[in-house]
């Protein structure tokens, strides 16, 4: 929680989204739903802290006070997460919430590293078919390499079901 309490003092939007990253992939390698609740909560700070209507907004600072508090006493990152719903809500412009992108997004993050959608999904708490339609509008499909043609793996399927 350290370099996350770092980041927000310093309103490090890119430092959040970075550890973020950091934060999914370590969750996937262990598949730890408290590291991918982790990664949530620096992927939302980073958004939040993006977008000026929020920063600039009177309320933000006793908003990011709470939210101060919240990383320095170790709160759960579920707790965080409750907190952060509250406020984008309060501030948002957006009909979906912002930790809900977050959801997704890092779902889409784990599912690059080749976990299913499903297991991506379980571990971020996104919905599945929103992770799918995400993937599907990105280009995370096109960056793998294809190895094996379609008539090879065609054939080694035949051979393996006899």
């Amino acid at each position: 929680m350290e370099p996350i309490r770092r980041a927000l003092r310093k309103n490090d939007a890119k430092r959040l989204r970075e550890l973020s990253k950091e934060l999914i992939y370590r969750a996937v390698e262990e598949y730890d739903k408290h590291l991918a609740e982790l990664a949530i909560v620096a992927y939302t700070l980073s958004k939040l802290l993006s977008k000026t209507h929020i920063v600039s907004d009177p309320r933000w600072k006793q908003y990011k006070k709470v939210l101060l508090d919240a990383v320095e006493k170790e709160y759960p990152p579920e707790k965080i997460v409750g907190i952060l719903s509250r406020i984008d809500e309060e501030m948002g412009n957006f009909v979906r919430s912002t930790i809900e992108k977050a959801r997704v997004k890092l779902a889409s993050d784990a599912y690059a590293t080749g976990m299913s959608v499903r297991a991506a999904s379980e571990l971020t708490g996104a919905d599945p078919s929103d992770v799918a339609d995400y993937i599907g509008k990105t280009k995370i499909h096109d960056e793998e390499e294809i190895t094996i043609s379609l008539k090879d793996r065609v054939g080694a399927l035949r051979r393996l079901l006899g």
